[in-house]
């Protein structure tokens, strides 16, 4: 069975043997500051220059959250394609999102993790699951085309309409208010899908930013994906679609959440906006400039369009253009700038975003608002697969990672990456050994998410699949 195959069923599986959304989510129960745990503390402390440490079976807060969704009781899950884990330097934890592909869900809900206490928590509950959804709209279109084809035609009938009312439910959880639609339980995206690299924290807004994907900013109509929701909502619930969408208000793709309000809100404001479609960007905040960077240059994008590079100023509330599609689609094919499925870290010793695009390796200079082509990695960066951080105390860029791409069988192996010297150079870890693949797993064994902990000066992984959190540290502190 193909991949696409697999996941196809899982999600319509999944998604009819559900029941109902007409009750809305239990709220999250208040919880206690993150205390650290000793043990893990003491492993921490104890990790040597270019060691690691398995520290163990992580925890899942608060009790019972698999009430939420089954598939939460083990903790968020490697979300695919999400591997970064957004490092949060005030709350002193990594915050954590995304979408499916459409097994076993895809929810709204954020997590935040704590390395002291090698624990997860959700923070904010997740409202409607879109899988549900999906699933139970796959359904109504083929009994309609039964109905249609007058194929027990009453028979049929009774379950189109049974099927529809649970369609009805689901979007009793759905609104458009304050300009965009939005989940009622927490003002989040309706019907995500894929982050890729598309997330990242604004230090100085105190905000997760997720770059959801689901642009209106298209000349034609057909491909307006927020307006096509909208009217979707619309129609399913007997309302005016065209009345609805008057309401929507300008802005772009990305959903922003406050930790402190416990809400998502989407980005709207004044143009130009990056169209902000495209599969397989990245999305990245650089603290000294206090920006935020978003870089497509893609070619799974309706109509083929050219994204380019852009910044968003979180103060002015403003996006720039900070270089044209044209130009980062003619660098691309020079292989003088990244494309597609890429993950990015951002170097504050160097001033540089270092971008890995399969076996390549990419440098933009903010300084000199240019991209270079850098040594080649040896491993291979893929944001379905790779984890890519910055390690701010030693300088150089952390990449763990295998050669031959998704469904390769080849060890995982780390990278380090100093942009001062252009050089890159396999680990060879000390303690306990980087993860390797779960064996007998269809889709490859291991699936990681992970983030430089500038706290206890650690690169994570977090081993969604095994429950385990393995901490490598490059250097001592500086």
């Amino acid at each position: 069975m193909t991949r696409i195959a697999i996941l196809t069923s899982c999600v319509l599986a999944c998604s009819l043997a559900l029941a109902g959304e007409s009750t809305p989510p239990p709220a999250l129960p208040a919880a206690a500051p993150f205390q650290d745990d000793p043990a893990v503390v003491a492993k921490l402390t104890a990790l040597g220059e270019k060691s690691a440490a398995m520290l163990g079976k992580f925890k899942v807060e608060p009790a019972g959250v698999e009430k939420y969704h089954g598939a939460l009781k083990g903790g968020p899950g490697r979300r695919d394609y999400g591997n970064k884990m957004a490092y949060a330097a005030d709350r002193g934890t990594a915050l954590y999102c995304g979408a499916n592909h459409g097994s076993p869900h895809r929810l709204n809900d954020v997590w935040e993790f704590h390395l002291g206490s090698n624990t997860w928590r959700m923070i904010c509950a997740p409202g409607g699951d879109a899988t549900r959804l999906r699933g139970w709209q796959n359904e109504e279109k083929k009994l309609s085309d039964l109905v249609a084809k007058g194929t027990d035609v009453e028979k049929n009938k009774a379950e189109l309409e049974k099927i529809q009312a649970q369609i009805k439910s689901w979007y009793a959880g759905v609104e458009v208010k304050d300009g965009y639609l939005q989940d009622k339980a927490n003002g989040g995206p309706v019907g995500p899908w894929h982050t890729w690299d598309g997330l990242t924290y604004d230090e100085k807004s105190k905000r997760l930013y997720w770059a959801v994907l689901d642009s209106d900013n298209f000349k034609d109509e057909k491909n307006r994906v927020h307006r096509g929701l909208t009217r979707t909502y619309a129609q399913a619930t007997g309302q005016d679609p065209e009345k609805l969408v008057a309401e929507l208000k300008p802005g772009s793709s990305m959903y922003m959440y406050d930790p402190a309000k416990g809400r998502w809100a989407k980005q709207l404001g004044e143009g130009p906006f990056p169209i902000m479609r495209g599969m397989g960007g990245t999305l990245h905040y650089i603290p000294e400039r206090d920006i935020t960077v978003w870089y497509a240059c893609v070619g799974n994008t309706p109509g083929g369009y050219d994204e380019g590079m852009w910044a968003y100023d979180a103060k002015a509330n403003k996006w720039t253009n900070l270089v044209p599609g044209g130009t980062i689609s003619g660098l691309m094919r020079q292989k003088k700038a990244p494309g597609e499925e890429i993950q990015a870290a951002y170097s504050p010793k160097h001033g540089k975003l270092v971008v890995v695009h399969k076996e390549m390796t990419f440098t933009y200079d903010f300084a000199t608002n240019a991209w270079a082509r850098v040594a080649d990695n040896p491993s291979g960066g893929l944001d379905s697969q790779s984890v890519f951080s910055c390690d701010s105390n030693a300088g150089v860029c952390l990449l763990v990672g295998k050669k031959g791409g998704q469904w390769s069988k080849e060890p995982w192996t780390l990278g380090a990456y100093d942009p001062g010297a252009d050089k890159w150079e396999v680990v060879e870890v000390k303690g306990d050994a980087l993860p390797q693949d779960i064996p007998d797993r269809w889709d490859g064994g291991q699936a990681f998410s992970g983030y430089y902990d500038a706290k206890y000066n650690a690169f994570v992984l977090y081993c969604a699949r095994s429950g385990q959190t393995w901490a490598y540290r490059h250097a001592a502190k500086k």
